[in-house]
């Protein structure tokens, strides 16, 4: 685990789970703040400030935002690089505060060095096998997973979408994907049907044990044809397997 030391806007004490090395940062964890805060509106770039980083400097990562509106998750992505060893930023938006009080931010991201010079590996994919035990909605119509003996990283998209009358978890088992992974993220919607202007629908979603839980879809989210995905690199605890 990494503690933040302090932060540019406002926020409480960040604790995000980590995975360092010369080669890579990895971290995972999510945090509000809000934003109605004098720190956050003087802030034009959030900086979260960090014990000694095993980089020094990053390219640009991503990470997400999330809020809730009128009963509903919206959100969408930020970008978040590493400054030095002692800072990590994430992109200011606020599109939304006359919406909500609260952000979420999540990460589920890898940064590398910037600047980075060598040869590089490709590593090798591992196909999954997915299983809906909830619904006939298929996360697997565009699928990729690359898994690392310290994480791993999955995208998966649907192609259609329906959800059953009231709300429920939807729940995938995904076979071939570490049972040592336990994170949260979001289920990103394709906006479609969104009032938003700026960002887009989401769900909250979780892996565990190598199982996906989208949770709580709410009756009439999706539809069909629907392009929603998920997306995040996560970091393997195999210390609690």
């Amino acid at each position: 685990m990494i503690t933040s030391t302090g932060n540019n806007f406002g926020a409480s004490e960040i604790t995000l789970k980590d995975f360092q090395s010369e080669k890579v940062l990895v971290l995972n964890g999510k945090f509000s703040f809000n934003n109605k805060s004098e720190a956050f509106k003087a802030a034009s770039v959030l900086e979260i400030y960090v014990p000694s980083l095993s980089i020094s400097k990053s390219g640009m990562s991503g990470c997400y935002i999330m809020f809730e509106a009128e009963g509903k998750l919206y959100g969408t992505t930020l970008k978040t690089w590493v400054k030095d060893r002692n800072t990590i930023c994430v992109e200011k938006l606020d599109y939304w505060s006359d919406q909500t009080d609260e952000y979420t931010i999540y990460f589920v991201n890898i940064y590398v060095p910037k600047g980075q010079r060598g040869v590089f590996e490709l590593g090798k994919p591992t196909r999954l096998t997915l299983t809906n035990t909830t619904s006939n909605n298929r996360y697997d119509y565009y699928q990729s997973c690359y898994i690392d003996e310290n994480w791993c990283m999955i995208a998966l998209m649907t192609s259609s979408y329906s959800t059953e009358s009231g709300t429920n978890d939807d729940i995938v088992t995904l076979d071939g994907f570490p049972t040592d992974v336990d994170v949260e993220l979001p289920f990103v919607g394709d906006n479609i049907n969104s009032v938003q202007t700026y960002g887009t629908d989401m769900l909250k979603a979780s892996i565990k044990d190598a199982t996906l839980t989208i949770h709580q879809v709410p009756f009439g989210w999706g539809g069909m044809p629907r392009d929603h995905f998920l997306y995040g690199v996560f970091i393997r605890d195999k210390d609690n397997i």
